[in-house]
């Protein structure tokens, strides 16, 4: 899909148009400047809306370079919050068979209704 250069697409709009490389969130955040994201993701973005890369990555490199990494917390990290999640998780993705759910009974022939009279 292109876009017009009087186009307003939405956010899903793009990320339809990118073939999913954009998350909706993303392009919301590229476009309202709460994200810089990475070279690649505005790459993507400016081709999806058909623009020219090549003017904007002096750009992004400037605004990259101004723009310092939100501190972590510590112990907050990616592997801390893995390790957590698995803590907390580690029952249910334990290789333990799982509690099978009670199955009603199969229902019984009717001895009537199954022998004909005669045969």
């Amino acid at each position: 899909m292109r876009f017009s250069a009087r186009a307003t697409p939405t956010a899903w709009s793009v990320a339809v148009s990118s073939g999913h490389v954009l998350a909706r969130d993303l392009v919301t955040g590229l476009l309202n400047g709460t994200t810089i994201g990475t070279w690649e993701e505005v790459q993507a973005l400016v081709q999806t809306l058909d623009g020219e890369y090549t003017y904007f990555e002096p750009l992004w490199q400037q605004a990259a370079e101004h723009t310092t990494p939100a501190p972590q917390p510590p112990g907050q990290g990616t592997t801390s919050r893995i390790e957590e999640l698995i803590t907390t998780f580690s029952n249910i993705l334990a290789t333990t068979s799982r509690p099978t759910t009670p199955r009603r009974p199969l229902p019984t022939p009717i001895q009537a209704a199954t022998t004909w009279p005669g045969r």
